[in-house]
């Protein structure tokens, strides 16, 4: 598509993430949009299509975002307690409280598309396997071998409960006891001997 003279597309971009992640996409309008962008809505729509596709720019936008903030070099329990930390840290430092783009738009998939729907969820799923990777690699390391379905599983609730609770507005402090008790669990499982 053809981009409007002066468009500069990482501003857009990030200028489209931040409404719809403020406001979710049902609650963020085109004058919205238009404001948070400063393009014309003929603009817009010529760039984008439409509100969904504005909104799956949005998406991909937020896994660079969160991608970026996630990144490290650790392995292991080490990489999970840097990725919980990290998710304690992107919550609780963000003034608005967003919470997760991802998670907020679940009660919304019925209404953004299926492509963004399943955008939705391929996000979740990219994050599920972050998890398991790093707790392969903590498996790798321990004669213990744990269920890691469970293991996973019980990570990946924590990082959510992190970003819910945070949205609520509950103190740091709590943010940050789930991360601990979710790693402490994963020591005990991998080292029960410690």
């Amino acid at each position: 598509m053809a981009r409007p003279r002066g468009f500069n597309s990482e501003e857009v971009a990030e200028a489209l993430m931040n409404a719809f992640w403020l406001r979710g996409y049902g609650h963020t309008s085109l004058p919205d949009l238009v404001s948070a962008t400063g393009l014309l809505r003929g603009s817009l729509y010529a760039a984008f299509g439409d509100k969904e596709g504005m909104f799956a720019v949005a998406i991909e936008g937020y896994m660079a975002h969160l991608r970026s903030e996630l990144a490290s070099d650790a392995k292991g329990i080490e990489g999970i307690r840097e990725m919980l930390d990290a998710v304690v840290r992107i919550t609780a430092d963000d003034p608005d409280r967003r919470g997760c783009l991802l998670i907020n738009a679940i009660p919304e998939t019925a209404f953004v598309g299926s492509a963004n729907a399943e955008a939705v969820n391929a996000g979740l799923q990219e994050m599920h396997r972050r998890v398991r990777k790093r707790l392969v690699e903590a498996q790798a390391a321990s004669p213990e071998t744990p269920d890691l379905d469970d293991l996973v599983a019980m990570v990946f609730a924590s990082s959510v409960s992190i970003r819910v609770l945070g949205r609520a507005g509950q103190p740091r402090v709590l943010l940050q006891q789930v991360a601990d008790g979710a790693v402490t669990s994963l020591m005990q499982a991998f080292h029960p001997e410690h």
